[in-house]
Parts: structure tokens; sequence; C-alpha cells
């Protein structure tokens, strides 16, 4: 039976979400692997990863200088405000992979073509997200630019309410091993399927969000 993966999700320690965990944990029903990468943060991820009974991925979607990059696989807090580079060194020196979400998007504060292949040419770059579920005009570049480098490309909701985990997601007919090996991840999504569905509803603002620290 297929297993759905879903790489890109955030709670409401994103500061621009609306998930709490209680919330996060009935939604991911629907998914046998999901990646919490909160806006330079990790805390909640760790916290759902002891609420869910599937595995969790710990992941912080980082501010950097030129753009958002993703570090998967963490066990410490990387700061904001570093460039891709240092940022993607130092996911590395955790063990953790490079994931560079909804590249090319204009819209939003993400890794342009020459910061792409500048982590590409320091061989700092594992995944290419080509499927987004806020995202449309830009998914198809992005694979693009996963296929010419030769990376793993894979899929993420980009949820940041919990209707929308899921929607977008990597089939994989296996799950990588229990100890969350990089190798193991890797191995599965490289012959995973990307499946994509656009969600992006609204998201009704109330008292619980908390912004995201931006410690130094």
């Amino acid at each position: 039976m297929p297993h759905r993966i879903d790489l890109h999700t955030h709670s409401y320690a994103s500061g621009d979400s609306t998930t709490t965990v209680e919330e996060f944990v009935a939604a991911a029903g629907g998914v046998s692997m999901v990646a919490v990468t909160d806006h330079n943060e990790i805390e909640a991820a760790l916290e759902i990863r002891q609420a869910l009974p599937i595995p969790v991925i710990v992941g912080e979607e980082v501010s950097t200088a030129d753009g958002d990059l993703i570090g998967l696989l963490l066990h410490q807090r990387i700061p904001p405000g570093w460039s891709a580079i240092r940022t993607a060194s130092a996911i590395r020196e955790q063990g953790g992979l490079v994931y560079a979400p909804h590249p090319f998007d204009r819209r939003r504060r993400s890794l342009n073509h020459a910061t792409l292949n500048a982590l590409f040419a320091a061989t700092l770059l594992d995944i290419v997200e080509v499927a987004n579920s806020k995202e449309l005009a830009f998914n198809s570049e992005a694979a693009s630019a996963a296929q010419r480098f030769s990376v793993v490309a894979a899929a993420g909701s980009d949820a940041h309410v919990p209707a929308a985990v899921g929607s977008s997601f990597t089939e994989v007919e296996s799950l990588p091993d229990e100890e969350m090996d990089p190798r193991s991840l890797m191995a599965a999504l490289a012959v995973g399927r990307v499946q994509w569905s656009s969600c992006d509803p609204a998201r009704p603002y109330v008292s619980r969000i908390v912004p995201g620290s931006l410690r130094n």
C-alpha cells in the first residue's frame, strides 16, 4: 500500500498559522509521515513528534538572507539571517537534509536561480519542492530545476491551517527506516510520485497565534 509523505507544514509556532498541536494531530490522518517546518522554530515540531503516532520529521523553514530554506531531520534550531550557503552548511552539520521550498516564487521570500545554482555547486542541495499547495505558477519551473540538477523532487502542502495538511505529498511504496536515516528518506523519495493539489484556504487569525522566535 502506498504511503504519503508531506514534507512542508506549519503549526502555531510559525506565527502565521492557526494550527495547534491538537489540531495538527487530528488533521494528519491522511499521511503516513510528515515534516513540521515552522518558520525559524523547531519547538512545536518536537511537541508534535511526541503526540503523533506516525513518524514526524523535525524541520525548520529558515529565513535566510537569500530566501527561505528548509532543514529536515534537525536536532537544533538554526538562527535566521545567515546566507543560504551558511544555513545549508549548518543543516548538513546536524546530519540533516537541505530542502528548497517554493523556489522562484516572486511573491514570497524564495530562493532564486542564482542561489539555487550556488547551493548545487557547493553540493549543498538535496531536495527541491516541485509541488506546493499554495503555488501554481512556479511549480513547473521548480520541477525543471530539480531535473537539471538531478536532485530529488518532492511535494509539500505548505499547510498553515489543519485542512491543508497532506493536500500535496510524495507517494512512496515504502517508508524510510524507523531511525529516520537521511539516506533512507532520500532513497524513498527518489522513487516516489509527486502528487499536487491546490489548497490555500483563508486563515482566520485568532488570539492563540504566537510569533516565531527571531533569536540570533
